[in-house]
């Protein structure tokens, strides 16, 4: 039975699903709510925002075709499977949006808003580790092998997460999460100096 939402949301969360496919990002259904404060529904049991599959990891595509077919049979959320190729670097909202200001061009890669105050970073599979410095001071966390993260537009509890860089303005290009993270220390000590910013 298709369960009934309103239609340009379900439309909005398939082409999200089949556009980031398309990308090489490998996608995976995840739960979902039909209200704000609905239950949660997709699997059995769910008792929040997780992935459909029970051994996730092997239900992931980078195929548009199969995710426009996942995709239609149920307003599923979007997850992403970090590890193959793309991972997230979390800051708090007030830290990213100052690394952001610090990046170059060449270094921007996508960014994503979260409803819980902090950004999403979205940089390549690289095995790079999470600098102590971003752990300790900026509270930061490196999502990659073995984790998935929601991606745009999917919600919870009626709060969406949404683009504040699009793959799309970036030429979907990632990049290497070193370079991400050494502008995320540096903008942590010109914080504490109160240095400008100044990297280009």
């Amino acid at each position: 039975m298709v369960p009934s939402i309103p239609g340009l949301a379900w439309a909005e969360t398939r082409a999200a699903a089949v556009d980031l496919a398309q990308h090489g990002w490998p996608v995976l259904p995840g739960t979902y709510q039909l209200a704000k404060h609905g239950a949660w529904l997709g699997r059995s049991g769910a008792a929040g925002l997780e992935p459909v599959a029970a051994l996730w990891q092997l239900a992931t595509t980078t195929n548009q075709e199969v995710a426009m077919e996942w995709w239609t049979r149920r307003p599923y959320s979007v997850l992403l499977a970090c590890g193959a190729g793309v991972d997230g670097v979390e800051v708090p909202a007030i830290h990213g949006q100052r690394a952001l200001g610090q990046l170059s061009p060449a270094r921007r890669g996508p960014v994503a808003v979260t409803p819980f105050g902090s950004w999403l970073f979205f940089v390549r599979s690289d095995e790079e580790p999470l600098r102590p410095e971003l752990a300790a001071n900026a509270h930061a966390q490196l999502h990659a092998s073995g984790a998935w993260l929601p991606i745009p537009p999917t919600a919870r509890g009626g709060l969406p997460y949404r683009w504040q860089v699009p793959p799309s303005t970036v030429g979907w290009a990632l990049p290497a999460s070193a370079e991400v993270q050494r502008v995320l220390v540096a903008s942590l000590s010109r914080r504490a100096s109160g240095a400008r910013p100044s990297l280009a």
